[in-house]
């Protein structure tokens, strides 16, 4: 579980972008973060990571996450970033640097680990390839496949469908419903809200630096969030027994 209690967040001496958020991320539990640009979605990642100061507090299944040293949140905390690194390492090399925090030499067993994923992620191919050759989407899934080697219990993902093929969007969600599965915290940032809604078990909407909704994608349908917060429009499409709801801005 995640929990930020009274967060307070910004750059310099601009006013914080973030102003007494309070919510909470369940673990065994996707939530998806939305909010127009400049809310302070990435800023909220970023104090998650200790990389920006805030006041408040943020807790990691109940360790106050500012007291732990770097190592210990790289065995709690994990993070697929929106601008993906091109490192001159092979993707094997690259996946392997996720248990650098959790072991001082790789052996048969970890590289096995290391092997698992990539195939997982559908990348067993590129294992010998280096990343800077990749395109974005490949480098999406290397660095997918770094985060699922970690292994933490608590996954941040920004932008993650961003660079992903269509094809390969349906496989990454029952990816990270299998994480959730075993009791994992799963936190997107989002931009795609009909995307958001069809596929995580919570959202949090970000608005003026404040929380403006909680809740499960049922309730946010329920309130109309998609079109009080964001000025979407509803379709509902029938198809048998199916019903499909998507959103367009017009």
């Amino acid at each position: 579980m995640l929990e930020c209690k009274s967060l307070y967040a910004g750059y310099g001496k601009n006013a914080p972008l973030l102003r007494a958020l309070s919510f909470t991320a369940p673990s065994g539990a996707i939530t998806a973060i939305l909010g127009e640009n400049g809310v302070g979605k990435s800023t909220l990642f970023k104090a998650i990571l200790q990389e920006i100061r805030y006041t408040g507090a943020i807790f990691c299944d109940g360790a106050d996450i500012s007291t732990l040293s770097p190592r210990q949140r790289a065995a709690r905390v994990s993070l697929l970033p929106q601008q993906l690194p091109a490192p001159a390492l092979s993707v094997r090399e690259t996946v392997a640097l996720a248990l650098a925090p959790q072991v001082s030499r790789l052996g048969a067993a970890e590289w096995e680990r290391v092997d698992e994923q990539l195939a997982r992620v559908g990348i067993a191919s590129l294992a010998e390839r280096l990343v800077s050759t990749l395109s974005g989407g490949e480098r999406q899934k290397v660095f997918l496949a770094l985060m699922l080697t970690a292994d933490t219990p608590i996954l941040l993902l920004d932008e993650p469908t961003a660079h992903l093929a269509p094809s390969f969007t349906a496989r990454f969600f029952e990816i990270l419903r299998e994480e959730r599965e075993k009791g994992k915290t799963v936190l997107l940032i989002m931009h795609d809200v009909g995307e958001a809604l069809a596929n995580a078990d919570h959202v949090a909407v970000l608005s003026d630096g404040t929380l403006a909704f909680a809740g499960t994608p049922e309730e946010a349908l329920a309130q109309s969030i998609p079109e009080k917060l964001f000025g979407l429009t509803r379709y509902v499409a029938q198809r048998g027994e199916k019903t499909a709801v998507f959103f367009r801005a017009e």
